[in-house]
């Protein structure tokens, strides 16, 4: 019993830890599967979760071994196209811009980020720029390599199949997308100025409402005059930005700034 109290005491010692730190909240179904990967993790280092978060808290904790923690302790479900419809809106969206600078915020291992490149330029833009972050280190390191599993979904023209096709490599298309690892809720601004579409999907979940109302207003701050905000449907209804016109879509929820 006193064994079970006690990490019990130990996970909600590593949740309060996270968010402090690093503002990144674990949601309460996702715990269970957080700390089981932590052990693990823990264990391939010849650590326990008990001995990295008594290093941690002193700040004796390495880099890399904060990186693998803070993958784990996010998100990173996503896929090429995922929503086509969202692709397309974005492509709308960007259309009204001669030179359209895309931000995609929480872009996991950038799988949007590609998606969205691939679907400008066959649609025939030619002068673009898409900008993905992740809180996740490895998140990004393997969105900046731009190799993945084959996916029927990305055209040959656009990435490269090798390893008897098993694979695909993203080549030219690189030179319209870059990566950065960065913490929404952090002090370091991105390193993307002026972005005229910002899109960030299924990721405000994640957070209680008070950081979504912040991640929103600070986010609305990046955009210009025209510019477009872009969020899952529906993910923050109560979210009413003085200076925005609220457009009506059923793929997403679009904020637009006004002139």
């Amino acid at each position: 019993m006193a064994e079970a109290i006690a990490e019990v005491e130990d996970q909600e010692a590593w949740i309060d830890l996270l968010f402090s730190r690093f503002k990144i909240e674990v949601a309460q179904d996702r715990q269970p599967a957080l700390f089981r990967a932590l052990d693990s993790y823990a264990s391939g280092v010849n650590e326990t979760s008990a001995t990295l978060y008594a290093r941690a808290i002193r700040r004796q904790l390495p880099q890399e071994n904060w990186a693998q923690i803070i993958h784990l302790a996010t998100n990173h479900e996503t896929r090429f196209y995922r929503n086509p419809a969202v692709i397309q809106l974005v492509a709308d969206c960007a259309r009204g811009f001669v030179r359209p600078r895309i931000l995609s915020v929480g872009c996991s291992t950038g799988e949007e980020p590609y998606s969205l490149a691939c679907e400008l330029s066959a649609q025939g833009f030619a002068n673009y720029l898409i900008h993905g972050t992740d809180v996740s280190e490895p998140c990004i390191a393997t969105a900046t390599a731009g190799i993945y599993r084959t996916n029927e979904a990305i055209p040959e023209r656009f990435a490269t199949r090798f390893d008897g096709g098993q694979r695909m490599r993203f080549g030219w298309i690189k030179e319209f997308v870059s990566f950065e690892q960065h913490n929404i809720l952090g002090e370091r601004p991105i390193e993307f100025a002026s972005p005229n579409v910002i899109i960030t999907q299924n990721m405000l979940i994640y957070y209680r409402t008070k950081a979504r109302l912040r991640i929103l207003d600070s986010l609305s701050c990046l955009l210009p005059s025209g510019g477009y905000l872009i969020t899952a449907a529906a993910e923050e209804a109560n979210w009413k930005p003085a200076g925005f016109d609220r457009i009506h879509s059923h793929a997403a929820t679009v904020f637009r700034k006004k002139p």
